[in-house]
C-alpha cells in the first residue's frame, strides 16, 4: 500500500491504547477512543480501520462492530479482547469482523505482523469496495442501454418496417432501407455490448450439462449454410465421434460458434472454404476437446492478432462484401469460452487464412466447488473462477 493509514484504537484500559500506540504508532496515522459512545461519536471517514475491545463500560464492541459493518460493510474492524473464547470469536466474525487478535497476542506479537496484517485487511476491503462500485456502475450503464437506448430502437425499426410496406416513391424507399439498416446496425450493436457487460460483470450464469460438443457446432453450422452459400462458400464440418463429454453450456457454445463461424465466413471470400472440426485434445496434461474454425479467408496480421479479443478492436472493419460487425463478437467468444474454464487461440496468416481453436477441459478433468463459485483447475495450474452453479 502506499502512504501511511488510519486506525483508530477504541480500548477502555488507558493502559492497553498507550502500549498499543507505542507499538504502531511510526506504521499508522493512531486516534484514541475509551467509550463505546466515543467510537460512535467519532467520524470513522478519517480512519481506514479500527481496533476495538470487546468491552466497554458502556457497551460492548460486538454491537458497536455490527452498527460499523451496517453503515459500511468494507470497513476495516479487527476486535482485540481479552476474552479468549471460542464463543468470542464467533460472536465477532458473525457481526463482521475482519479479524480477532486476543490481547495477550496482540501485546507479544511483532508490530510489523499486526502492520501487515491490517494493511492486508484494508487492501482487501478497498478492492472489494472498488469492484462492487464497478459492478454498480455497470448495473447502471445495462440499465440505460436496456431501457433508454434498446427501447426506442426497437420501436424505430417497427415504424420504419411499416414504412417500408407503404407506398413510397423509389427514391425514399432506398432512403429508408438505409436508415433501416442503420438502425438496425446500431440495434445489433448494443445488444452485443449488452452481452458482454454481463458476461464480464459474471451477471450471466451458465446453465451446466455434460454435452457433447458436437451437438452445438452441428446446430451452428446447419443454421449457417445459407449464409455461406449466399457468398458460394463451402463449409465444411469434421466431428470425431465419442468425444468427452464437457460441463457446459449448449445455448452459450452455440452463440460462441455462430460467432465464429460467421466470423469466418464474413472475413472469406467468395469460392472459398470454412471447415470445422471438433477432436479430443490434452493441455498440458489436462484431458479436453478441441473445436477448430479454419478459413480461406483475408487473414489478420500480426499486430492485429493480438488484439482482437479486444473490446472493438477488429482486424479488418469490414467483410469481404462489406458486411458490417460490432467489433465485440470476439470478446464475447473469449468471455464465454473463459467462463467455462476453457482457452481460445488464433493461428492467422494474411491472404491465406485464420484458424480460430477453442479448447475446453472434459468433465472428468476435474472440478471442485466452493461456497459460491464452481472453480476449475486450468492448464496452468491456476484456479479459474467460473459462473457454473455448482
Amino acid at each position: 500500500m502506499t502512504g501511511r493509514i488510519s486506525v483508530l484504537i477504541a480500548d477502555d484500559e488507558v493502559i492497553i491504547r498507550r502500549k498499543v500506540c507505542m507499538m504502531l504508532g511510526d506504521k499508522f496515522h493512531l486516534g484514541q477512543a475509551a467509550t463505546a459512545q466515543a467510537v460512535r461519536d467519532e467520524d470513522l471517514k478519517k480512519y481506514d480501520a479500527v481496533l476495538l475491545d470487546i468491552v466497554f463500560p458502556d457497551g460492548n464492541g460486538i454491537d458497536l462492530c455490527r452498527e460499523i459493518k451496517k453503515q459500511d460493510p468494507h470497513f476495516t474492524v479487527v476486535v482485540s479482547s481479552s476474552m479468549e473464547s471460542v464463543d468470542a470469536w464467533n460472536q465477532a466474525f458473525q457481526a463482521g469482523a475482519d479479524g480477532y487478535l486476543e490481547k495477550r497476542e496482540l501485546l507479544a506479537l511483532d508490530p510489523r505482523k499486526i502492520q501487515l496484517m491490517i494493511e492486508n485487511l484494508v487492501e482487501r476491503n478497498d478492492l472489494r469496495r472498488q469492484a462492487e462500485e464497478t459492478h454498480r456502475r455497470q448495473a447502471e450503464l445495462m440499465s440505460v442501454l436496456s431501457h433508454d437506448v434498446r427501447a426506442p430502437f426497437q420501436a424505430l425499426l417497427g415504424t420504419i418496417e411499416l414504412l417500408k410496406k407503404s407506398r413510397i416513391p423509389v427514391g425514399a424507399a432506398q432512403n429508408v432501407e438505409t436508415l433501416y439498416n442503420c438502425a438496425k446496425d446500431q440495434l445489433a450493436f448494443i445488444n452485443s455490448l449488452l452481452e458482454l457487460l454481463r458476461l464480464e460483470s459474471g451477471m450471466t450464469e451458465l446453465r451446466p450439462f455434460p454435452m457433447d460438443v458436437n451437438l452445438p457446432v452441428s446446430q451452428s453450422v446447419q443454421g449457417l449454410r445459407v449464409l455461406a452459400s449466399a457468398k458460394k462458400i463451402s463449409l465444411e464440418v469434421n466431428l470425431q465421434p465419442g468425444l468427452p463429454k464437457v460441463l457446459g453450456d449448449i445455448g452459450k457454445t452455440c452463440q460462441l460458434m455462430n460467432n465464429l463461424v460467421s466470423n469466418a465466413i464474413k472475413f472469406t471470400p467468395g469460392g472459398g472454404t470454412v471447415t470445422v472440426t471438433t477432436t479430443s485434445a490434452d493441455q498440458n496434461g489436462v484431458p479436453g476437446v478441441e473445436i477448430a474454425v479454419a478459413d480461406t479467408g483475408v487473414g489478420i496480421s500480426p499486430s492485429d492478432s493480438g488484439k482482437i479479443f479486444q473490446r472493438f478492436r477488429r482486424g479488418r472493419d469490414r467483410g469481404t462484401e462489406g458486411e458490417a460487425g460490432t467489433g465485440l463478437g470476439l470478446s464475447i467468444c473469449k468471455e464465454i469460452v473463459q467462463l467455462h474454464g476453457g482457452t481460445l487461440e488464433v493461428h492467422s496468416q494474411i491472404s491465406k487464412g485464420s484458424v480460430f481453436v477453442v479448447w475446453f477441459p472434459s468433465d472428468t478433468a476435474g472440478t471442485r466447488c466452493c461456497s459460491r463459485d464452481c472453480v476449475r483447475e486450468a492448464p496452468n495450474g491456476q484456479l479459474t473462477k467460473r459462473s457454473i452453479a455448482c
